[in-house]
């Protein structure tokens, strides 16, 4: 019964409902859980693709539901531990009973496969498009991916996720002040959710995958009509912006590992008409936390430093990248001069400061080559300024050719081109 009002079309019931199945979970212990996931894994359909619905589900709909609500009691609580923020190792250790290696993998895959079935199947008479059983399977992909990700394809999930809440700026009046929601409106919010959950959970995964299907885009012939996954991410991309967003004051650290990718994310999402007139500052300031971003109107260029010692630069003017090795290890602050003709960038990895100037091709066609023009050895950091890897430095220019770098300490060090 509870498990039925899982995905309930009244808040306040679907609310109670889950506390409830929640408590009871809980109350059963490990053995109890485990017990219950091998009772209900009978019930499990067994979808092989996602083009057509199991004529033999239809019966079995309310079992498949419950099966699939009650084989997920880990993973509910695995989810609210991700919401937490709580480490990969606990994380794992709370969405074990009935799904770990040595009981068995299959039912794993399965479930996982089924859920995927349930979000990605078209809409039909067997399977409308908004139906409690749907919003369900989302709900609990979002919930368990920590479980679901090894079986998963994890672009089809997030580009299915993204083209259901693609209407989310039209539905969400109606989210915001409590009225009550339609279907539509429902998956929408559900599959919101089911995002936030799987990058708070796996930013890795969710930044990689993104950059990956962008990449992707961006290698397509020009004239050719758009993949689904290009359409998919060009109607999603204010919640992949959303994400991406949440995903940086949440887990400062672990987006500046992928800051690049996350860059070409971002670049793809946002319209590029913006910065023509504006800063990244004001199109997306939570990206310009970071020391190792630098964007400069002047020249209409874009800087990352990225985890592995490279410098990415954007020309926003010809949509292309020039990536280049700039130190040994990290890149712990870039930026570019007030007139754009100097990029300077520190790591304090190997202690230097390198400054870079780019000259274009002759009669200013081709693509731009930037090379080293001075190179200054730094005095290593003190280890007690390490302990805050997010504010270990920063490159303040005080005029067109001299740069000062600020410590975390409070000490500068100035520097000339």
């Amino acid at each position: 019964m509870l498990a039925r009002r899982w995905q309930h079309h009244c808040l306040e019931v679907r609310d109670a409902a889950q506390a409830l199945l929640l408590a009871e979970l809980g109350r059963m212990g490990p053995k109890g859980r485990k017990s219950l996931v091998d009772n209900w894994a009978q019930y499990l359909p067994l979808y092989t693709h996602t083009e057509s619905i199991n004529p033999q589900a239809t019966q079995k709909e309310p079992a498949e539901k419950v099966a699939k609500d009650l084989n997920l009691p880990k993973k509910i609580t695995g989810a609210a531990g991700n919401k937490r923020r709580k480490d990969g190792d606990s994380r794992k250790s709370s969405i074990v009973e009935g799904f770990t290696l040595s009981s068995s993998n299959n039912l794993a895959r399965l479930t996982s496969l089924a859920l995927t079935h349930l979000l990605l199947a078209p809409g039909s008479a067997r399977l409308p498009a908004h139906t409690p059983l749907r919003r369900a399977a989302i709900d609990l992909l979002g919930r368990g991916f920590a479980v679901w990700e090894p079986y998963l394809d994890v672009s089809h999930v997030l580009l299915g996720l993204l083209e259901m809440c693609s209407d989310a700026d039209k539905l969400v009046p109606s989210m915001t002040y409590g009225l009550p929601l339609t279907p539509q409106a429902d998956s929408c919010r559900t599959a919101r959710h089911a995002l936030t959950l799987i990058a708070t959970a796996r930013p890795a995964a969710f930044i990689t995958t993104m950059a990956r299907e962008v990449a992707r885009c961006a290698a397509a012939p020009a004239g050719a009509p758009p993949p689904p996954a290009a359409v998919a991410l060009q109607r999603g991309r204010a919640e992949v912006l959303r994400g991406i967003e949440l995903l940086i004051e949440r887990m400062h650290g672990a987006v500046a590992e992928l800051l690049v990718e996350v860059m070409d994310i971002i670049l793809h999402c946002v319209d590029q008409s913006h910065l023509k007139s504006k800063g990244l500052s004001e199109v997306f300031p939570a990206v310009c936390r970071y020391n190792q971003v630098s964007h400069c109107p002047a020249t209409r260029r874009i800087a990352v430093g990225s985890h592995t010692g490279q410098l990415a630069i954007y020309e926003l003017r010809a949509a292309r990248c020039q990536s280049l090795t700039a130190h040994a290890g990290p890149v712990t602050a870039c930026a570019f001069s007030p007139d754009g003709r100097y990029l300077v960038s520190y790591a304090t990895a190997d202690n230097r400061l390198s400054f870079w100037q780019s000259t274009a091709g002759m009669f200013g066609l081709g693509a731009a080559q930037t090379r080293c023009v001075k190179c200054y050895s730094t005095a290593p950091m003190a280890d007690v300024s390490r302990l805050n890897p997010l504010h270990l430095a920063r490159l303040v220019w005080t005029n067109s050719r001299t740069v000062t770098l600020v410590l975390a300490d409070g000490s500068e060090t100035r520097f000339n081109v």
